[in-house]
């Protein structure tokens, strides 16, 4: 079901991305260029709660007492959502007509002349995220080892999305922004430290 929503909001998405453009102006219009970076600082968002509730999974995190099926799920529907929006994000900055992106720029990690370290870091997450993804879709057919190999593509998937807005988003040294990208740093970072270091400290508990 998550993946029918997911495909319905990436249709319902390029159609506005798709209606914005038509009828902006092509020469100073900002319709697209917005929709690109809303789009891509909710991906970011959606995929930072994919991130905390994942590694929550691996921890038993149990938030007010909720069931690991509450915790699944939403690990779930945050990262089929997020790819909804990593989407729009990529066709609005493709259809944008000022900044001019090509297709094979957003596809293709450092083809594009615009920041090509800082797009590519992008490019590169939304490729490992498409790939965890994929692996999770076909995860019944699949060894475990290997769905498991895969998925700790999350982990860079997640600091090259970070440092994709940080440095080549055009609101990155917005101070709502440099909060935002801050505080959910921070939380990524102490998980990752409890992960590594401190499964125990969390009761596993029905």
């Amino acid at each position: 079901m998550s993946w029918k929503v997911t495909a319905a909001l990436a249709a319902a998405m390029a159609f506005v991305v798709v209606v914005a453009r038509l009828i902006q102006d092509p020469q100073a219009g900002t319709a697209t260029w917005d929709a690109s970076r809303a789009a891509g600082f909710v991906a970011y968002l959606l995929l930072w709660l994919s991130t905390v509730t994942g590694i929550g999974l691996h921890l038993h995190w149990r938030p007010a007492g909720a069931s690991s099926n509450v915790l699944l799920e939403s690990h779930r529907i945050t990262s089929v959502l997020g790819l909804s929006f990593v989407f729009a994000h990529v066709l609005a900055i493709v259809l944008d007509p000022v900044v001019r992106f090509s297709v094979l720029d957003a596809l293709v990690p450092f083809t594009s002349t615009y920041r090509p370290l800082q797009v590519g870091a992008g490019t590169l997450a939304q490729w490992m995220f498409i790939a965890v993804l994929t692996s999770t879709a076909a995860a019944g057919s699949t060894r475990w080892s290997t769905w498991r190999n895969v998925h700790y593509l999350s982990f860079p998937c997640y600091a090259l999305a970070l440092l994709h807005g940080l440095t080549a988003g055009s609101d990155s040294a917005a101070p709502v922004a440099l909060l935002v990208y801050a505080s959910t740093a921070s939380v990524i970072a102490a998980l990752c430290v409890a992960r590594l270091f401190g499964r125990d400290w969390v009761p596993a508990e029905a």
